[in-house]
């Protein structure tokens, strides 16, 4: 068996395109040599941020043989007189055989001739040379880079190629290089070396200051900060992100001014995390002015590396110590007159007129919601939600958005307000906490309305996988802030108070299905069933009464006699659903119309109160009890009499009937779940 080594040195490439890599290349390699016959053991995948390949163990030197049946004319056909008739000639001709190559099989009741030959797997080392281009150029990048006059587009630039397989090396062109036998070094060093074998390739490397597993360079990283002395915040994603973007981390203990520890806490994350991909150090409960950085290369260069992070980050900090001081001589609400000059969107006005859309939608909301008492506090919040945007600090530094507001107005501000202001971009989408108080969370779904609904009167629609504005991740934040407050609004009064403000036309049935996109996924998420989820859509607008509906027919359906209820209702449903008029007159009725009629009406009255109350599970509970009345009604009455005025009036009862029941969703989209038990 023989192992095979494929390395390919680019330019540094990007994180995401790196982690695309990882997950695709072991699979799509497996793919393909399974699909030509050829054997192999455990895959090795390896990256860095110049490199990524490959080592195949025990891999197969050529493929398996196959055996390839060809059918030809049937025997009657191939045989005149126990001779080979002119078809079969023509077929053996055809095909390059004779006679000794061909046997008689049954197939679908008849006997045809078959061409049975073995054909040798090929070399894998031929097939090499076609495979691993093949599967190189399939990468999918977020935004590949051009070079060469545009005649190549990658990740990122190839510099060179190794593709050895025991020892020799297999030849392809890829990107413009020749495969060989020869890489560099890390950086640093910048040496070439000669790789004589996959056995050797990762010791040459390690020499040569090249940790080629992501999971070895974050073990550096973690031995690093656990062997600092350093009392390090924990910081998960930043030890990946280092593991990604070094291929020798080293670890550099820093230190900034004291001074600078006056500021803010997010300021100083902001510079030493965001910034400058260092891990922020603490004594006791506060920030210390200690940091912990990596370098990529050898402990050698600490004192130079530790000089220029250092530098860099007192130069930052003190940038943001005078932009404080500035912003600190005015209150927050100065800074909406900036706002004025700040664009939204093109087409959607600007920022400040968006502050004004949002405060009377919030308004609006806080009334629907029952907060009149908190009005106030919620005009107030949504008049500076903004006011950072014209700040020197979030100019400077545009992710600590909310944040400044928040700290800035907690000198003048009900601190509710100033919570607000930094709550309302809680969630992100599907991740996050929601905000803990509502001013925040009212705030927060009129501004992501507001951005919902004035993108699609402009005709800014997501579609496949753009979203420019991220509206899909906008949607799921204000369900999730709906549902989680249990908060029973209706959309479809919220997009037409936008609609008033925008003064535009919102294309209703392209935002109705935007938002069933995302309730759908937000409900299969919380456990709901993917039939029940389609059930209850028809209540989108109500994602809290959704939500409830879902949980009510999930609880209800595990018990006996569920299906044979959807059955009855379904009959219902299907009868009257084409009907227009809900008009009806008890007087018409005989004696078993009003059997069900008397039990409908009791039921109503206790639905309603249920419902009334958001308690669904036991208003489906009522729902249930007319089961036994709606099966002997359809026995005993015949809904489409040739009398007129009969059929309109059962119609029209039945149809206030279906009306009740929708007010879990469409249950009559269960009947083919229930007929496949």
């Amino acid at each position: 068996m023989s192992e095979y080594l494929l390395e390919l040195l680019l330019e540094e490439m990007p994180v995401s395109d790196m982690e695309s890599i990882l997950s695709n290349f072991e699979k799509n390699l497996d793919e393909v040599l399974q699909k030509l016959r050829i054997d192999h053991g455990k895959i090795e995948i390896f990256l860095t941020p110049r490199r990524f390949g490959c080592l195949i163990h025990d891999l197969s030197a050529s493929q398996k043989d196959t055996v390839i049946l060809k059918k030809g004319p049937s025997e009657k056909i191939a045989f005149e007189n126990g001779k080979p008739s002119r078809a079969l000639e023509g077929f053996l001709k055809s095909n390059n055989a004779d006679l000794s190559e061909i046997e008689i099989s049954e197939e679908n009741g008849g006997r045809y001739v078959f061409l049975k030959r073995t054909e040798k797997g090929k070399l894998t080392k031929e097939l090499l040379p076609k495979i691993i281009p093949d599967i190189l150029k399939n990468f999918q990048f977020s935004r590949p880079m051009r070079w060469t006059n545009g005649d190549h587009s990658y990740t990122r630039p190839v510099h060179s190629i190794i593709s050895i397989m025991d020892g020799e090396v297999i030849p392809f062109e890829f990107m413009g290089k020749i495969s060989s036998n020869k890489t560099r070094t890390h950086r640093y060093l910048n040496t070439e070396i000669i790789v004589d074998s996959a056995q050797n390739y990762e010791k040459a490397m390690r020499e040569g200051m090249v940790v080629l597993r992501v999971e070895e360079r974050e073990k550096m990283v973690r031995d690093g900060i656990k062997n600092s002395g350093l009392d390090v915040i924990k910081d998960d994603d930043l030890v990946h992100e280092i593991s990604f973007i070094a291929e020798y981390p080293q670890p550099v203990v820093g230190k900034f001014r004291e001074e600078f520890l006056i500021l803010p806490d997010p300021v100083l994350k902001t510079v030493l995390r965001h910034h400058q991909r260092t891990f922020i150090t603490k004594r006791g409960n506060k920030v210390s002015n200690e940091f912990l950085a990596f370098q990529d290369g050898p402990s050698s260069r600490e004192k130079n590396v530790r000089t220029g992070y250092e530098k860099v980050i007192n130069a930052r900090l003190e940038d943001a110590k005078f932009y404080q001081m500035e912003d600190l001589k005015f209150p927050l609400e100065h800074f909406n007159s900036k706002l004025q000059e700040m664009t939204f969107q093109k087409g959607l006005g600007t920022i400040m007129d968006k502050v004004l859309r949002v405060k009377s939608l919030s308004i609006e909301l806080a009334k629907m919601i029952g907060l009149n008492e908190e009005i106030k506090l919620v005009e107030r919040a949504a008049t500076l939600s903004k006011s950072d945007l014209g700040t020197n600090m979030v100019y400077e530094f545009p992710e600590l958005q909310g944040i400044m507001g928040s700290i800035y107005a907690t000198r003048y501000e009900d601190p509710r307000v100033a919570l607000a202001i930094k709550e309302q971009y809680d969630p992100d989408g599907f991740e996050g906490a929601l905000p803990s108080d509502t001013i925040g969370a009212i705030i927060g779904i009129a501004d992501r309305m507001d951005t919902i609904c004035a993108n699609f009167s402009i005709g800014e629609i997501p579609s496949g996988s753009r979203d420019p504005y991220a509206l899909r991740k906008k949607v799921f934040a204000v369900l999730r802030i709906l549902i989680g407050f249990e908060w029973d609004v209706d959309l479809k009064s919220i997009v037409s108070i936008s609609e008033k403000l925008l003064g535009r036309k919102i294309p209703y049935d392209s935002l109705e299905s935007f938002f069933k996109g995302r309730l759908d996924l937000l409900l299969r998420e919380n456990g709901i069933s993917q039939d029940v989820s389609k059930a209850v859509m028809s209540l989108w607008n109500k994602p809290f009464r959704s939500m409830l509906s879902a949980e009510a027919i999930e609880k209800s359906r595990s018990t006996e006699g569920f299906d044979d209820f959807i059955i009855a209702y379904t009959r219902v449903h299907n009868i009257s659903k084409n009907h227009n008029s809900f008009e009806y007159h008890v007087e018409l009725f005989d004696e078993e119309e009003k059997k069900l009629f008397s039990f409908y009406i009791q039921a109503k009255e206790k639905v309603e109160d249920a419902l009334l109350h958001l308690n669904y599970s036991e208003a489906l509970e009522h729902l249930r009890s007319l089961k036994p009345y709606i099966d002997e009604y359809f026995e005993k009455v015949f809904v489409m009499s040739p009398r007129e005025d009969l059929r309109l009036n059962r119609l029209g009862f039945l149809k206030n009937l279906d009306d009740l029941f929708l007010n879990f969703g469409e249950l009559s989209l269960l009947l083919k779940t229930v007929s496949d038990r």
